[in-house]
């Protein structure tokens, strides 16, 4: 028997995505499995957004589509959010039961999220119970969420634990980049990408005791707050400021922020880039590679830039971010943004990093080995169970 040549893989992501996060999912994930795999593989990226928005269905023909090829990689995506929709599986890859026995080839959950908040009713949740429940016990399913606390998120709100919830990297850390000019940067000054986030902004900025009126005041105080510590470096230091967002709730946020920082720095050090699509991403993140320092309020703005080895402050506001930074033993990059002396500690880490870029990069390389070395071990299993006993001819 030998081992084929080629692997056709089915790679279901979201690829229609105007999220420019999703891009660094879908070709951070192919850029690593074609690294480690020691055979070639020809990806099939079937568009997940078009099961989301019920153009195609989880069902037969799904499977039968999976079926002719060599296996499916469920893409590193937010999966498990418990909206009313997703009826038969309780998250987005909505299999119902009877279907779950009828795939004849591997199956990888790669690096899967969740984004649900306290306050927030889970919907079907005895769906994910039971679909979570198959995908354990099938032998050829291997089932990985991403290193933010998805895993002891989800054995929680499942109320039981498995060591067949692995947990792995999340891909955006390995986003391949371009390298081109960018008319955004300017040469002698210090380019600061600025990645607001505003999605999810009332369980973000609020809790189940606040109301919107209360939430929208703690938003806009953090606003402000950020305005101010970019205000005052701005005295001793020549910005150009770039503001890059990566959804459209962002331009909620930018705006605000305009609207707190005085005329002549929005008028005179200050852009905005546009959206892009997921096909896009190497060129979005080739922006990221050249910027002097990175303040990101979102976690597909902080693992590009650990991964890029560009300077970054993290401004975290959930627990997953947080969390993802102790991961990667890098938590001192992260500030609260409901830490009651955000400014201050806002600043002297802005400042730190600024000063001090050549330890940050060391300190990112750091992180990215450990993260390359976990990535590669989990690719190494997945080949070994799931796809080498299948490659014989």
């Amino acid at each position: 028997m030998t081992m084929a040549q080629q692997l056709n893989l089915i790679h279901l992501a979201n690829l229609n995505s105007t999220n420019i996060g999703n891009g660094a999912l879908i070709y951070g994930l192919e850029r690593i499995v074609n690294e480690d795999f020691p055979v070639k593989i020809n990806w099939h990226r079937e568009p997940w957004d078009d099961y989301t928005f019920e153009f195609k269905d989880f069902d037969q023909s799904f499977v039968d589509l999976v079926n002719m090829s060599d296996g499916l990689f469920v893409g590193g995506a937010v999966a498990i959010h418990g909206r009313r929709y997703v009826r038969n599986a309780g998250m987005r890859f909505d299999l119902p039961a009877h279907l779950w026995a009828k795939f004849k080839k591997p199956i990888v959950f790669y690096g899967i999220s969740y984004r649900h908040w306290l306050g927030q009713e889970f919907h079907h949740l005895d769906k994910l119970k039971e679909a979570i429940s198959i995908i354990l016990d099938h032998p050829r399913i291997i089932f990985a969420v991403r290193n933010d606390g998805t895993k002891e998120w989800l054995q929680a709100l499942l109320g039981f634990q498995s060591d067949r919830i692995y947990t792995i990297p999340d891909t955006g850390v390995y986003v391949p980049y371009d390298n081109n000019s960018y008319s955004e940067l300017s040469p002698g000054k210090v380019n600061v990408i600025l990645a607001f986030n505003d999605e999810d902004r009332f369980h973000r900025f609020g809790d189940s005791q606040k109301n919107e009126q209360e939430m929208l005041q703690v938003r806009l105080k953090i606003v402000n707050s950020i305005a101010v510590v970019i205000e005052k470096i701005s005295t001793t230091h020549d910005l150009n400021l770039i503001l890059c967002p990566h959804y459209f709730d962002d331009y909620r946020m930018i705006s605000d922020f305009i609207s707190y920082i005085r005329p002549q720095l929005a008028h005179q050090q200050m852009v905005s880039t546009g959206l892009n699509k997921v096909s896009e991403s190497s060129y979005f993140y080739g922006r990221y590679a050249k910027a002097d320092i990175v303040v990101s309020m979102r976690v597909h703005s902080m693992s590009p830039s650990i991964g890029m080895g560009v300077p970054m402050v993290a401004l975290t506001s959930q627990n997953r971010m947080t969390r993802f930074l102790q991961e990667v033993n890098l938590a001192d990059c992260g500030v609260s943004v409901f830490d009651e002396n955000f400014e201050e500690k806002f600043y002297t880490a802005f400042m730190y990093t600024l000063n001090n870029p050549d330890a940050i990069r060391e300190k990112f390389a750091a992180s990215l080995k450990l993260m390359r070395k976990q990535s590669k071990e989990f690719n190494a299993m997945i080949f070994s169970l799931l796809f080498a006993p299948n490659q014989a001819s």
